[in-house]
């Protein structure tokens, strides 16, 4: 009986200390999640804010992790990373995370894959067009510009469709179609556009707009949305690492 009582005992005390572990980890995960998030927070260039942005460090043990200065997973959510112009949002998983665990330096992201969400109308609210009443369509697989202008006294509306294809720092538009949508209809639209649809790609490189060490991968467009795949190795969340931007490829 009294084995029986002990054994008993024993079994409490193993189950009160695993729930204390447990909480113990619980506990040291969301204060670091939390940390993270505030690091993230603090990275981001003036003028661009993360409402709702969420970190979720996987794996246990957390405290085990934590004790070797590595997180195997980390999950982040920015459901709206808002700018000046509007909004987008992205979701990234980085894995092989570093962390100083005084949290006196900022993480750094052995890898790490993501992708912006962006939708037709922020696309338009964030792109500087040259002409006021141009506009930017999303539609399966293509980019389409529609504008208005004036031809011989007579308004000509028009459209020109590209299909873009990512290569590191460098976006390429590929030609698709022009149209005449309104106007003279047997007006040779290409003519406006400077030789730019003359079946060549055009090149855009966006390393000037991207934070050094970031790539652009596979870019996805659907009706009225687009999504733009990204990655990145060794990747300081220091906000330094936002200030500093990448270089064009030499032509």
């Amino acid at each position: 009986m009294n084995s029986a009582r002990r054994l008993a005992w024993t079994v409490v005390a193993l189950l009160a200390v695993a729930a204390l572990a447990f909480g113990a980890d619980a506990a040291l995960r969301a204060y670091a999640e939390k940390r993270m998030e505030a690091e993230i927070a603090q990275s981001l260039p003036d003028g661009v804010t993360a409402p709702g942005l969420s970190v979720d460090i996987h794996g246990f043990s957390f405290i085990v992790q934590y004790l070797a200065g590595r997180f195997s997973e980390v999950q982040v959510d920015a459901p709206s990373i808002t700018t000046e112009r509007g909004s987008v949002s992205a979701s990234a998983t980085a894995n092989d995370v570093r962390i100083d665990r005084s949290f006196r330096t900022a993480p750094v992201l052995g890898s790490a894959r993501g992708t912006l969400h962006v939708s037709q109308d922020a696309v338009n609210s964030l792109v500087s067009l040259p002409d006021p009443t141009a506009a930017i369509g999303l539609s399966s697989k293509t980019i389409t510009y529609k504008a208005t202008t004036q031809v011989l006294g007579l308004p000509l509306s028009y459209s020109a469709a590209v299909r873009p294809v990512a290569d590191g720092k460098v976006v390429r538009l590929y030609p698709q179609s022009v149209n005449v949508t309104s106007g003279p209809v047997h007006f040779d639209v290409k003519s406006l556009l400077g030789g730019v649809f003359d079946g060549k790609p055009i090149n855009v490189c966006i390393a000037p707009y991207l934070p050094a060490g970031l790539n652009v991968g596979e870019i996805t467009i659907e009706r009225s949305k687009a999504s733009i795949d990204f990655q990145a190795d060794d990747f300081s969340l220091d906000p330094k690492t936002f200030q500093t931007h990448g270089a064009c490829p030499a032509s």
